[in-house]
């Protein structure tokens, strides 16, 4: 019998003790896309030091089991499974409501040419971000990517009084970024068919573009989105 190991590294001991190496590599790469997603297979690979054949299968593996999401552009983040075991609301299926809120995300970002986000209330006066889409603009503010799966405090956030109800009469909030002064947020309440809040959208930006007249463009972009949204939810 052959035991040519063809220059693979054998476990160590300790290595054994702690689970099969397939067990290690797919925690691994579901680590890297909680904390860094959205991210491609190639950027996963390359940020675990695997080849992409390998984080492709563990990735494959954690999609099965919703733990990752593949977005339409083939990049990778927290899915419904890991995301929903943070929320202790009733609110529409994390999966459903991520593939319906997609294609308006996009939309929404390339309209008011914004990054945009979709948020659900999380516990303890959080809520958590489920997707976002990023603006091609030259200018944005990079503390907001890589929110997707994130939890933050709602409090004196235009985010937080959407899904807190707090939503003036033209259906959508405005206030700076409480973590970045020069950013502002618009938000809007998205509702299920009985009336209830159970997510909001948003957009993100410099505060020299979102204000004036752009921002109650904008900010109407953003009450239609969630709107669409609603009614699809309905």
């Amino acid at each position: 019998m052959n035991t040519e190991n063809h220059g693979v590294a054998e476990p160590t001991d300790a290595e054994q003790n702690l689970g099969p190496r397939a067990v290690h590599r797919a925690l691994e790469v579901l680590t890297v896309v909680i904390e860094q997603g959205p991210l491609s297979l190639l950027e996963i690979a390359t940020a675990c030091g695997l080849p992409s054949s390998t984080a492709m299968r563990s990735l494959r593996a954690l999609e099965h089991w919703d733990y990752v999401f593949r977005l339409d552009d083939n990049s990778y983040v927290a899915g419904a499974r890991f995301v929903s075991s943070q929320i202790q609301v009733e609110a529409p299926d994390a999966g459903d409501l991520v593939e319906k809120a997609s294609p308006i995300l996009q939309s929404l970002a390339e309209l008011t040419g914004e990054s945009s986000y979709l948020a659900i209330p999380g516990p303890a006066g959080t809520c958590v971000y489920l997707r976002e889409v990023q603006s091609n603009q030259a200018v944005r503010f990079v503390g907001f990517d890589g929110w997707t799966g994130k939890a933050v405090a709602r409090a004196n956030s235009a985010v937080g009084d959407a899904l807190d109800g707090l939503t003036p009469q033209q259906g959508y909030v405005t206030k700076e970024a409480a973590l970045t002064p020069e950013a502002n947020v618009i938000a809007a309440p998205v509702t299920d068919r009985s009336g209830a809040i159970v997510a909001s959208l948003s957009i993100a930006g410099p505060s020299f573009r979102l204000t004036g007249a752009a921002a109650k463009k904008a900010g109407a972009a953003v009450r239609d989105s969630a709107r669409s949204l609603s009614a699809l939810l309905a």
